[in-house]
């Protein structure tokens, strides 16, 4: 349980399958590989004009079948789905107790945050993210505090994870990451574009089409556009949910 089969999906996030990607080098389950040579300079996204992603765009513009964030938003929507698959996984499964013993002990919210730092396994995730939330206005601080730093993919995903049920709007605060954060690689800024989708700020959409166009020009053969493009739909669906409402 601790590797991946042949034909499933790359844990680097390539969304290409593991033996024509990472299949030679030592990925873990829980512990995504990092790619320190997918930078982006936010200085060099160009301007790609008047953001239009109506129904033509997204007809042409499809999201790709497999991909880290496009399993990341579906987290997003449906976190009860993973916790009902967790308590399964655990009836069967015993691993990861020490961890997850630690993170009851926690006392305090630097420790956790800690621990999120440390590429936490996968079945201890949920009763991290839930311990965290008790103080939830101190962990979204200390959150995007952290982002604003190089951090491992698993600390992003679990903290857009976080963000997201918190239900405090911090919008401004990961526009601002993206564009002046030390934390440049592509899948982090992929992974905070998904998160932009789902918040009412003005100069998301702009934000997200750009980084969508750019980054399917610079990095044709990774799915890292599938965040922006994610975080475009999200707010194209609630715009027109609040249409329908009106």
């Amino acid at each position: 349980m601790s590797k991946f089969g042949r034909n499933d999906p790359c844990p680097c996030g390539s969304g290409r399958k593991y033996k024509k990607c990472c299949f030679d080098k030592e990925v873990t389950y829980g512990k995504p590989m990092e790619r320190d040579t997918d930078i982006v300079p936010i200085e060099t996204v160009g301007d790609y004009g008047v953001p239009l992603p109506d129904k033509a765009f997204f007809e042409k513009n499809d999201i790709h079948e497999l991909s880290g964030v496009r399993m990341l938003y579906s987290i997003l929507l449906n976190p009860h789905l993973e916790r009902l698959v967790n308590r399964a996984v655990r009836q069967v499964l015993i691993r990861g107790q020490e961890e997850l013993e630690r993170i009851k002990k926690a006392g305090d919210i630097n420790t956790l945050i800690d621990i999120m730092k440390g590429n936490p396994d996968m079945m201890n995730q949920i009763p991290l993210i839930e311990k965290i939330l008790q103080d939830s206005d101190t962990a979204v601080t200390l959150i995007l505090q952290e982002l604003r730093k190089p951090q491992n993919d698993s600390f992003v995903e679990l903290s857009a994870r976080i963000l997201h049920r918190s239900g405090v709007d911090c919008s401004e605060e990961i526009i601002n990451i993206i564009k002046t954060g030390n934390n440049r690689r592509a899948y982090p800024i992929a992974v905070l574009s998904v998160l932009l989708g789902f918040f009412d700020n003005r100069d998301t959409e702009k934000m997200l089409w750009d980084l969508y166009h750019h980054l399917k020009k610079y990095f044709p053969h990774e799915t890292y556009s599938d965040g922006a493009l994610l975080g475009l739909s999200e707010m194209r669906e609630r715009h027109k949910e609040r249409a329908l409402l009106n």
